[in-house]
Formats: C-alpha cells, structure tokens, sequence
C-alpha cells in the first residue's frame, strides 16, 4: 500500500518541491514493521496515562524504541541523497501519467476477465500462499520469546544511555540562541537557556539523556528573550523539573508569561538570580544554606 502511494504521488512531489526520490520505496520498505508498534504502543500510554501515569511511562518506553528504529531508518536513508533534481514537470503530464496508472490499475482488477491463463496463474500462487500461511500458524508460538527480546533491548539500552561519574558540558544545536546542558559527576541534570525552537531542544536532551529519565535538576533562564526561552518552555512541559533560576527580568511577551503560568502550575521552586550567588552542585539532602536575602535552597546552594 506505501508503495502504491508512493508510485502515485511522486509525480506531484515532482511538480511541487523539484525533486524525484529513488530511496523513498525502499525506505518505507524497512520502516513500516515498525508503524504497528508505533501505532499501538503510543495510542496505549496515551490512554493509560489518563489513569495509570506511571504504567503509561513504561509504555512509552516501548513507543520510543519503535520510534528510534524509524529514526534511524529514516536518517540513514537521507543521507544517502538518492533523488535527482527536476527543473519543471508539465501539467498535462501529470494528467496523463494519472490515466495511465488509472488505465494500469482497471486492467490488474479485470485482469481474470481479461486474461485466463494469467488468472489461473495468480490462483496457483494464492493456493501455495494459503499453504504455506497454513502451516506458519500450525507451527507453536513462543509469546514469550518476543517479550523477553524487548526487555532484554531495553534494558540494555537503559545500561548503554546510564551517565559515568564525569562532568559533562554539552552545548545543544538549537539554531540562533543558546541551549547548554549539563550532567555534573553526581548525576544531577542542569539546563541553560532552550533556544527558539522547542523541537530542536528536546532533540537535543533525547541524544544525551537517557531515554527513562524525564528529570531535571535545575533549569536557569539567563535572560526571557524569545532565542534564549521559547525552548525552555516546552522543556518545563515534556520534563520535570525541580527548581528554576531565573533573572529578574521582567518581560510582557505571551512567551514569558507562559513560562511563568507553568512554573505556577507545576509548583516549581523558583530563584531569582541575585548578585553575589554561586551554585554549589554537590548532593547533601541537609545542604540548606541562607541566600542574600534570608531564603534556602534544599539542593543548591546559591551565592553568587
């Protein structure tokens, strides 16, 4: 079926975009296994997160590795470049092009009429079909065997994506603006900035967080202009974070209110930077150290 859509539209895409792709068939050839996963596991955890939201979590592990695996199918293929430029594709060929393929499709659906040796043909190879789906379903199913082969993927991949005990400083690809992520030796997460595009910054924590942790320790605004927070934003939607630091800079852009609305919604502990903090990253549950003016932090220590 993605084949047949994709003889029948190339030559729109022709005509629209310039180019004509060779590597989509195949492609598709090698993603679609995974669309059936795709579809159940994300329809499942979305369901089931509006009850469960933990089950629904372990669920969406499932979908995130059958989407990985389109991914990567995907981005493989596309670096291949296996499509030729089109200067400029006629109308009229195009309408032609859809009769033939019209013509070509009545002739295959009246092909018994049309043809008896070819329909007697076509039934002895649905007869050695039928035979061989025969005895597929008579061989035992081992139901176990895929269940335990997507754990064991999982788990291996939860041990391979695990942080060492080093610091990391990761200057994130989000376009014009800044996003900087940091993973400290006593695996605490901290976010500078998200940059314009929500998109490009949770790409950018996928590849470098590991695909069960959702957490993060510490997110800091430098300043609310849009290059610097609209990332942040979808950031404080799709993760947990536990505290936010932010200058004191106040801004009317629908962008920062929404920042500060979700902070308020989550009940997210909010800092507003002062001069003279620092950020003492090391863990103690009892490191409560007074800021300038009087308050504490339970995790940073701030004092700049």
């Amino acid at each position: 079926m993605s084949l047949g859509a994709t003889i029948a539209v190339w030559p729109v895409i022709a005509y629209y975009f310039g180019i004509g792709a060779f590597v989509a068939p195949i492609a598709t050839f090698f993603a679609l296994p995974a669309l059936p996963g795709i579809i159940v596991t994300s329809a499942l955890a979305g369901v089931v997160g509006l009850f469960v939201l933990p089950v629904a979590q372990v669920i969406g592990w499932l979908a995130w590795l059958f989407l990985s695996y389109m991914l990567l199918v995907v981005g493989g293929f596309s670096n291949l470049s296996a499509f030729i430029e089109v200067r400029s594709v006629d109308a009229n060929l195009i309408l032609i092009y859809c009769l033939v393929l019209a013509l070509a499709l009545w002739l295959i659906r009246n092909r018994q009429k049309l043809a008896s040796p070819m329909s007697r043909v076509a039934a002895s190879v649905k007869s050695d079909a039928g035979k061989s789906l025969d005895f597929i379903s008579r061989v035992p199913k081992k139901r176990v065997i895929p269940s335990l082969t997507v754990v064991a993927i999982l788990a291996s991949l939860a041990v391979a994506t695990t942080p060492d005990n080093n610091l990391h400083v990761s200057f994130l690809d989000v376009g014009e603006g800044d996003a900087i992520f940091i993973q400290t030796p006593a695996h605490q997460d901290i976010l500078i900035d998200g940059g314009p595009a929500p998109q490009a910054v949770s790409l950018g924590l996928g590849e470098k967080m590991p695909f069960w942790d959702r957490t993060l320790d510490l997110l800091i605004l430098t300043h609310p202009h849009a290059d610097h927070l609209t990332g942040l934003v979808e950031v404080l939607q799709r993760y947990d974070a536990k505290q936010v630091l932010s200058a004191d800079l106040a801004d009317n852009s629908p962008i920062y209110k929404e920042w500060l609305k979700i902070i308020k919604e989550k009940n997210i502990k909010y800092t507003v930077t002062q001069a003279g903090q620092q950020i003492d990253l090391r863990w103690r549950s009892d490191d409560k150290c007074a800021q300038p003016d009087g308050a504490s932090l339970n995790r940073y220590r701030v004092r700049y």
